[in-house]
């Protein structure tokens, strides 16, 4: 098959980082793929694995890009168009009517929890404008990819979607899983050491880490947790977060630290990885902290973290924007205030567990049910 992919870049983000890894995957299948972008972000690039052709159009107004793309279907003729993220399911829409008569079969993926993202944004009428035409999107489609069960059934409700037209494929994370999920208690880490923890997401509103934030400084000085934060990510709130560090006297507890495209390499180096999220799709970061084997609190928001951490069989769930439940979660994890290995004698059967677990976030089996889809709508075209 001949597959087009329209994001808005390919770095930075979690979605970007599945619709780079997809379409390194396709292209080992042996698919002809084309990725098509318009915003470059230096130093935040994910790297293609494959054969795969970039396209970058110029980065002008959405009506602008959308012709750009409505020569290249002309020109290239692909068999499907998967975009990803509101705006590009958008564009990608306008593109193939543009593209007319020529057709093939358009696929919009949607990332998050579209009811809670536009519930929690100032409701100006270019956000009202975005809402209906992602709709008008995703309704004139065959077929909707979520990447969970929970965004699934929001998305069928907001926009009066068929359960039967949307379909839930989770991120595909792993390239492959390590034979054995490390313990809990790494030979990196030691008894007695500070608790190490780490966050990684976008410095913004719905990432909520001003929670973190002021968990870990009612962890430390309300239950005497020796624990330090490392946030990783960029975004507008950036300096409202350090003036809240500041102003909390945590200058030497939590640190603000660039984005990092190779994090999930790093992550294992901690020893607890905390989520706050008000809303969500499926978080890779989340996913990735489970391959680690580190210790895992999530809030518990609409949509992923549930899913992910099986309804909280492999992580802590804590109410969304309560940071004292956050603080006492890490203290129930660490009684004694300190890093302490674990010793309890069926953690190799609990990351038998959690492998099983993780294996359908893995690119193989991701892409199989993404080829299997695909394949099939285009077939029925």
């Amino acid at each position: 098959m001949k597959i087009f992919f329209v994001c808005s870049s390919f770095g930075g983000g979690g979605a970007e980082k599945v619709a780079v890894k997809l379409s390194s995957a396709f292209a080992d299948l042996g698919h002809e793929v084309t990725y098509i972008y318009w915003k470059s972000k230096q130093g935040q690039e994910y790297k293609f694995d494959a054969d795969v052709e970039v396209e970058k159009i110029p980065d002008g107004n959405p009506l602008t890009r959308a012709f750009a793309i409505s020569r290249l279907l002309k020109q290239h003729r692909p068999d499907v168009v998967m975009s990803f993220t509101d705006l590009p399911n958008i564009i990608a829409y306008f593109a193939c009517l543009m593209a007319w008569p020529y057709r093939c079969v358009r696929v919009p993926n949607v990332r998050t929890n579209i009811p809670a993202k536009y519930r929690n944004m100032k409701s100006t009428f270019s956000i009202r404008g975005l809402s209906h035409l992602h709709g008008l999107a995703c309704r004139r489609a065959p077929v909707v990819l979520v990447n969970s069960e929970d965004s699934g059934s929001a998305l069928c409700n907001y926009y009066g979607l068929a359960p039967s037209r949307v379909h839930c494929i989770y991120n595909p994370v792993f390239d492959a899983l390590p034979n054995e999920i490390p313990d809990l208690d790494s030979s990196s880490c030691h008894a007695g050491d500070r608790i190490k923890a780490i966050h990684v997401g976008r410095l913004t509103q719905a990432k909520d880490q001003q929670v973190l934030i002021r968990a870990i400084g009612h962890a430390v000085n309300a239950l005497g947790v020796d624990i330090e934060l490392d946030i990783y990510g960029e975004g507008e709130l950036h300096d409202e977060l350090q003036s809240e560090i500041i102003r909390l006297g945590l200058e030497r507890r939590v640190f603000l630290k660039s984005f990092d495209p190779d994090i999930e390499n790093k992550i294992k180096n901690y020893h607890v990885f905390l989520f706050s999220s008000r809303w969500e799709g499926l978080p890779n970061a989340l996913i990735e902290a489970l391959g680690s084997g580190i210790e895992v609190i999530s809030t518990d928001c609409p949509s992923g973290p549930r899913e992910i951490l099986d309804d909280g069989r492999f992580g802590s769930l804590v109410e969304i924007g309560n940071h004292r439940e956050m603080a006492e979660a890490i203290s129930q994890r660490y009684p004694e205030g300190h890093y302490v290995a674990s010793s309890h004698g069926d953690s190799k059967r609990i990351s038998d567990e959690l492998k099983k677990h993780l294996e359908k976030f893995t690119i193989s089996f991701v892409a199989s049910q993404y080829v299997e889809l695909i394949s099939r709508k285009v077939n029925e075209q």
